[in-house]
């Protein structure tokens, strides 16, 4: 039996997610390693929202972004949302989050 390396699910999992976002119409490209971003989608709004992707294996994947981005895009769109809230002393992906865009 070969075991995947950790980087090869990472690899796989950028890739999946840039064709999710291309299959729905966004201009999403991969960056080249040792980039500070694994994707990213080109806009015409000239805002950047920072987001981080994660998925647990066979999982659904989500994406964290900060509550101020997510106000906007709810009233931008008009979109209705349900809202689980949680306040935790340390959350592994909040801190993964912070260390990458703050």
């Amino acid at each position: 039996m070969t075991l995947k390396r950790p980087k090869d699910k990472g690899t796989r999992f950028e890739t999946w997610t840039e064709r999710y976002l291309q299959e729905r119409g966004l201009d999403a490209k991969r960056e080249d390693a040792g980039n500070r971003w694994d994707i990213t989608v080109r806009g015409s709004t000239g805002r950047t929202i920072e987001a981080l992707a994660a998925r647990e294996n066979h999982g659904q994947a989500l994406v964290t972004i900060r509550l101020a981005d997510f106000a906007h895009l709810l009233a931008e769109h008009g979109d209705s949302a349900h809202i689980e809230c949680k306040h935790l002393a340390r959350i592994a992906l909040h801190g993964i989050f912070q260390s990458k865009f703050e």
